[in-house]
C-alpha cells in the first residue's frame, strides 16, 4: 500500500466541505469559489467576512492538531526506562493507538491546508524547496556552526534565516 500525501491533502478539500455543509458553514471549496468571485466584485465587507471565517477555521483546527499531539505524546513516557511506564514501544495495542493519534494529527494538518487554500501540489513544491534549504543551512548542526536567530518575534514575522529559503 502506498500513501500519496499530495492526493491526501487534495482530498481534504472535499472532506472538510462535507463537514462544513453538515453544520451549515462555508467549506474550503466555497472559500476558493469566493476567492474567484472577488474578481467579479466581492465587496470589502464580504471579503473580510470570508477571511475571518477562513482564519477562524484554521485556528480551530490548529487547536485540534495540538490536542492530538498531546494525546500522541502520552504514549511516549518521559522516563519509562526509570519508572517502567508502558509505552508504544512495549505494547502492540499502545503502538496502534499511538499511530492512530499521529494520523489524527495529519487529518487536522490537512484541514488547515484546505482552509488555507493550499493544494497538495503547492505543499509538495514548497516542502521540497524547504527541505533542500534545510540540507545546507549553516545553523544546523550537521552543516555548520552559525548561530540561529533566537528572537521569537523575528521568527513569528518571518524575519529569520529559515524563512529565507525561497531567496
Amino acid at each position: 500500500m502506498q500513501f500519496d500525501y499530495v492526493q491526501f491533502i487534495n482530498e481534504g478539500y472535499a472532506s472538510q466541505q462535507k463537514y462544513a455543509a453538515k453544520i451549515g458553514e462555508w467549506g474550503p471549496e466555497d472559500l476558493v469559489k469566493m476567492d474567484e468571485l472577488e474578481e467579479l466584485g466581492l465587496d470589502t465587507a464580504q471579503r473580510q467576512s470570508v477571511l475571518k471565517h477562513r482564519y477562524n477555521k484554521m485556528i480551530e483546527h490548529f487547536g485540534h492538531l495540538t490536542e492530538e499531539s498531546i494525546e500522541a505524546r502520552v504514549y511516549v513516557p518521559r522516563r519509562s526506562w526509570k519508572t517502567n511506564e508502558p509505552s508504544y514501544l512495549d505494547n502492540e495495542k499502545l503502538r496502534k493507538e499511538f499511530i492512530a493519534e499521529l494520523f489524527d494529527i495529519l487529518l487536522f494538518h490537512r484541514a488547515i491546508l484546505a482552509y488555507a487554500g493550499v493544494t497538495g501540489e503547492e505543499f509538495a513544491k514548497i516542502a521540497k524547496e524547504k527541505q533542500a534549504y534545510n540540507q545546507k543551512r549553516k545553523d544546523h548542526n550537521v552543516n555548520g556552526d552559525d548561530e540561529a536567530n533566537s528572537s521569537p518575534v523575528a521568527e513569528l514575522h518571518g524575519d529569520c534565516d529559515s524563512a529565507n529559503f525561497l531567496e
